[in-house]
């Protein structure tokens, strides 16, 4: 009766994880074979509105037949080409100095800097007939931007919002002329793009070595803020490389906990399933040892980890997907991260200055995602991150432990895997083969568009026929890192 009960207890977990990997793979699909655009309010409207939201209004408010809405604002946009203090740029603007005061010092609080940064863009919406300044806009990076109102009589209200980004799929084929990476580069592919597909068919080709005449058939996403401002390369969701009697395949499929790889066409998974280190290090100045003497404590022990040197904020990433144990202060290794991953191994990075408030425990990382930053928090003698490594609860060491095997699509994920490979091998078998073997009569060419020997298409299949891929594919969700979704 126990055993039974074991076997029934692990159908929820499995099956969360088939919904959440059918519904993150069939997203991406749904954004990339419909077209779904969307209007936005303007800023200020929409804060304005905000701000009304939680206030008494009344059931009835009457309105004089000449009453006149109030004229649209000039709307005043710029790509500032130097740092300094938000007061200065507001009065250069035209405010006198006391509301240039008010508002400069409502944003330091807001945002907690002094200053309006080079290469930002900001904008400010100001009433046309007094020149006052109803509000602003300034983007802090690629991910948040600041809005800010005027309620009028000195009233200022201001929030920071996460920057919204549509999804945009690019598909595209060229001919390799000379080397895959010359070709790609000629024809605007993100690199990226292009170090993803070389990691992924590196046990298999070397890229770099494709013969002249062999056909690369590719689709990636791009994600566009609703300005245009920003374009951030997504990932790889489909490709198809031929040359003489070979191809090779790679599809974009999420698993059990959401997280994209890529997969050949029998669900194997491609390309190295681990990073040989966690950052760009300097050297190694301790060594995985049982007696080491410890430069701070002043007496012999155990060292279960390297430690790489490296400068102080360097970027570390995890060394493989996995769920993270725990992320805070581990007493003396300072700050500290424990990734679970499979084969009950366990990675730790310790002496971290920061960690990523994306890492907490219980969340699930990828590969090569970043998690924190280079440190000497802790017992330590320098910037320099401690990386070690359990398995089954023993410590090993990192330099000689196998982390991360190739592995494949689960049984009980195949049929959805077979469906998204078919749906993306459909689409690339709409793009024409520019190989040697391209038959270029025009009977054969399909209605696309054409940008020198660079062919790009976006698919609708709601309609039948193909539309430019400058027509936005909306997305609710907001661009991080690195992820193909």
């Amino acid at each position: 009766m126990a055993a039974r009960g074991r076997s029934f207890a692990g159908y929820p977990r499995a099956l969360t994880g088939m919904v959440v990997a059918l519904i993150a793979t069939t997203t991406a699909l749904f954004l990339f074979f419909q077209a779904n655009p969307q209007t936005f309010p303007s800023p200020i409207d929409s804060l304005s509105y905000q701000m009304d939201a939680g206030r008494d209004v009344p059931e009835v408010v009457e309105q004089s037949e000449s009453a006149q809405p109030a004229p649209p604002s000039i709307t005043i946009s710029t790509m500032l080409d130097r740092t300094a203090p938000i007061e200065s740029y507001l009065r250069e603007s035209g405010m006198d100095a006391d509301d240039a005061h008010q508002w400069a010092s409502y944003i330091q609080r807001i945002t907690s800097n002094r200053y309006f940064h080079s290469g930002h863009p900001l904008t400010l919406y100001k009433d046309p007939e007094t020149g006052e300044m109803r509000g602003f806009k300034y983007d802090l990076d690629q991910n948040n931007t600041v809005i800010g109102a005027s309620l009028g009589a000195g009233v200022l209200k201001a929030a920071i919002r996460p920057i919204d980004y549509y999804i945009r799929p690019v598909m595209l084929t060229f001919a390799v002329k000379d080397s895959f990476q010359r070709g790609a580069a000629e024809h605007g592919i993100p690199k990226p793009i292009v170090e993803s597909l070389q990691d992924a068919f590196s046990g298999r080709h070397d890229l770099n070595r494709l013969a002249p005449g062999s056909a690369v058939k590719l689709i990636y996403q791009e994600k566009v803020s609703r300005d245009g401002s920003y374009t951030l390369v997504g990932g790889v969701q489909a490709a198809q490389i031929r040359f003489g009697s070979r191809t090779l395949t790679a599809i974009s499929f999420s698993d059990e906990h959401g997280r994209p790889h890529l997969y050949d066409e029998q669900g194997h998974a491609l390309g190295p399933q681990s990073l040989r280190f966690p950052l760009s290090f300097q050297y190694i100045s301790s060594g995985f040892t049982f007696h080491r003497w410890h430069p701070i404590l002043h007496e012999y022990r155990p060292h279960f980890g390297v430690d790489l040197v490296a400068k102080y904020g360097e970027p570390v990433k995890s060394v493989a997907d996995g769920t993270v144990i725990s992320a805070g202060w581990a007493g003396e290794l300072g700050n500290c991260i424990r990734i679970q991953h499979e084969h009950q191994l366990v990675s730790m990075y310790g002496h971290l200055s920061k960690i990523s408030p994306d890492v907490k425990p219980g969340t699930s990382v990828r590969m090569g995602q970043f998690i924190g930053n280079v440190g000497s928090t802790g017992l330590s003698t320098g910037p320099h991150l401690h990386f070690g490594m359990e398995k089954d609860g023993v410590w090993v060491n990192p330099l000689t432990e196998q982390l991360g095997e190739n592995h494949q699509v689960s049984p009980r994920m195949k049929a959805i895997f077979d469906e998204i490979k078919d749906q993306y091998q459909s689409a690339l078998a709409e793009l024409p083969d520019l190989g040697s073997h391209f038959v270029a009569s025009e009977e054969r060419k399909p209605a696309i568009s054409k940008f020198g020997d660079l062919y790009h298409v976006t698919i609708d299949r709601s309609v039948g026929k193909r539309k430019h891929l400058h027509e936005p594919r909306v997305s609710s969700d907001h661009y991080s890192t690195d992820g193909a979704l």
